[in-house]
């Protein structure tokens, strides 16, 4: 099961290593949203209003739903804040916004917005899941606090679902950085997600009525550890204002969400690959 799923990080590795070779000969001759925006340190310089931010347009391949033995296929997009100018404010470092990261943090103190989408749950689309109630999609909106250094980021996120779900999650996680070639950007590290008791009831539990119609046996799912796991991030800048950028994040369940009935696999792979393209809007 693990193999079957890890092909699509093999073939998206495959890509982003190709693309950054093929790149690097042509510069010789002559990168379903998800983190949302960020802001660094705050700044009272005085100029000209602008705003300076990316967007990533791409393909995801991740779990159909929650412990699902499937993945599906979706597009992806992800919008991301470098610079912010206001006049007397100014989120960001306007001069750093085309550098060859375009998910770097100024050095230190880090706050920002998170957001997270989940998509919806139909039983109808999945026959395991007959009996069991449907889910509408959650739109989870918070906020990021975070350290940067030199070669490592540390965040910690806290939001709750507006829609869907209505609860409380919270994520921490960590990265380091590095370049191991030109223009070739490369993030790795641990990531720890945490629910309420409502939100692993949500997509874990299975109340007395769904056990009834289902063929599952009625469960309660409480709060805590969800799961733990870890993500790589890839990115290569094509130009000034275009980068690729792939991902690949590997997540078990843990504690209560791993022993629910309705999961068929606790290990979950997410896989991405997309291009990100930065914009300037002055007014």
């Amino acid at each position: 099961m693990l193999l079957k799923k890890l092909l699509p990080v093999v073939a998206a590795s495959c890509f982003l290593a190709n693309a950054v070779a093929a790149q690097d000969t042509t510069t010789a001759q002559e990168n379903a949203f998800d983190d949302g925006l960020r802001y660094g340190t705050l700044s009272t310089r005085s100029t000209d209003r602008r705003l300076i931010f990316t967007f990533l347009l791409g393909g995801e391949s991740r779990p159909s739903y929650f412990g699902s033995g499937d993945n599906e296929g979706i597009v992806k997009f992800s919008p991301n804040l470098l610079s912010l100018n206001l006049g007397q404010l100014q989120l960001g470092d306007e001069a750093d916004a085309f550098d060859d990261d375009p998910n770097d943090f100024p050095l230190g103190l880090v706050l920002g917005a998170s957001f997270r989408y989940i998509g919806d749950r139909e039983a109808a689309d999945h026959p395991e899941l007959t009996g069991m109630q449907d889910l509408d999609a959650a739109l989870e909106v918070g906020g990021k606090i975070g350290y940067a250094w030199p070669k490592v980021e540390a965040f910690a996120d806290v939001r709750y679902g507006v829609t869907g779900h209505k609860s409380w999650v919270g994520e921490l996680s960590a990265y380091y950085v590095a370049r191991p070639a030109d223009k070739f950007v490369l993030r790795f590290g641990p990531r720890l997600l945490f629910g309420t008791d409502r939100y692993t009831s949500t997509y874990f539990g299975v109340t007395p009525a769904e056990a009834a119609a289902s063929a599952f046996n009625a469960y309660n799912a409480g709060g805590g550890l969800v799961s733990a796991g870890v993500e790589m991030i890839g990115t290569y800048q094509i130009s000034d204002r275009w980068w690729l950028e792939g991902r690949a994040r590997w997540d078990k369940l843990q504690g209560d969400a791993a022993s629910s009935p309705i999961v068929v696999d606790d290990e979950m792979l997410t896989v991405s690959l997309g291009l990100r393209r930065a914009f300037v809007l002055d007014f």
